[in-house]
């Protein structure tokens, strides 16, 4: 597939999107790829990524080949 072909197929999948949210994040994606600067995050994310160290320090994660394991099993039910 050419990149003309690619941007085509990109633009009729952006078109057909209604969902607001969702064209804000695709947005906020492209925006993040075509800068050199720093990305800034919002109170809610720091509050995830906060959560997420500590639970990283507490312990209470899962390996990722653990974390495919459980989704096999899921998905096989």
């Amino acid at each position: 597939m050419s990149t003309s072909d690619l941007k085509i197929d990109l633009i009729t999948q952006i078109t057909s999107i209604t969902d607001k949210v969702r064209l804000k994040e695709l947005l906020q994606i492209l925006k993040f790829e075509s800068e050199s600067s720093i990305y800034v995050t919002n109170n809610e994310e720091k509050e995830a990524i906060s959560i997420a160290q500590n639970q990283i320090k507490n312990g209470e994660y899962i390996s990722h080949e653990d974390f495919q394991k459980d989704i096999k099993k899921w998905l096989s039910k």
